[in-house]
């Protein structure tokens, strides 16, 4: 079974690193801490990565030696083509095109946005959270759903679900059993999702943190001390 795995290499002054995998097209794209990645299908000839490079070179640059003027990092995105942004765990490329209509399609490691207004970075980072917060009202009640049939010999019974973006609360759950799920969750992988759909079910037996609480979180998401810990690294924004 094939694997993804990666390689560096530079071409004039710019140095990239190339990540094989199951994709079908190539993608380039330049990150907020101005690193360059190419992105190819398995079997990609270095000639084909080199000639692809050579062509996208002034607007590699352009963009890099911009991150780099402006000293950005992941919290300070520019909202341009080319820049990643996560979705359900995977660094996916924006891909922004003038539309008279507006839309967001998420596909293959790709985001692409449709807007009128392209070079506005505003409009951009709008379209874009609305677009996370659609896939968020599709994604979450199907896992929810699917929680409460994999816990059905707990005959958990949330009252409701809420969808909203929070800024410091990836989930919490009222005493009146309403389970509520932070949009920014749409961003983290599946994993993360369930454990934070979890969680909140514990708290419809238990409205604390107490012993009882953690041997029933235990019991149903054995690893949670671990996902726990890997979710620090990601910052709700």
């Amino acid at each position: 079974m094939l694997k993804k795995y990666e390689k560096r290499d530079s071409i004039q002054d710019i140095e990239f690193k190339v990540i094989y995998s199951r994709r079908r097209t190539l993608g380039i794209s330049v990150l907020p801490d101005s690193s360059v990645i190419v992105r190819v299908p398995y079997l990609t000839s270095s000639g084909t990565i080199s000639r692809i490079v050579r062509q996208k070179a002034d607007w590699i640059i352009k963009h890099r030696d911009l991150y780099r003027e402006k000293g950005q990092n992941r919290s300070g995105n520019l909202y341009i083509t080319g820049e990643t942004h996560l979705f359900r765990g995977n660094e996916s490329v924006l891909k922004i095109e003038k539309s008279g209509r507006s839309y967001v399609r998420f596909y293959d490691g790709i985001i692409a946005l449709g807007l009128e207004k392209t070079d506005d970075a505003t409009a951009v980072k709008k379209l874009l959270y609305k677009g996370y917060k659609d896939e968020a009202f599709n994604v979450f009640p199907d896992m929810l759903s699917k929680a409460l049939r994999t816990y059905e010999y707990q005959m958990f019974k949330p009252t409701g679900l809420v969808i909203r973006t929070m800024r410091r609360r990836w989930g919490s759950c009222s005493n009146k059993g309403v389970i509520t799920l932070n949009t920014e969750l749409i961003k983290l992988p599946d994993l993360y999702i369930e454990y934070v759909i979890t969680h909140e079910l514990c708290h419809l037996k238990h409205h604390n943190h107490g012993t009882g609480y953690y041997k029933l979180l235990s019991e149903l998401f054995p690893d949670w001390k671990k996902v726990r810990n890997e979710m620090k690294k990601y910052v709700i924004n």
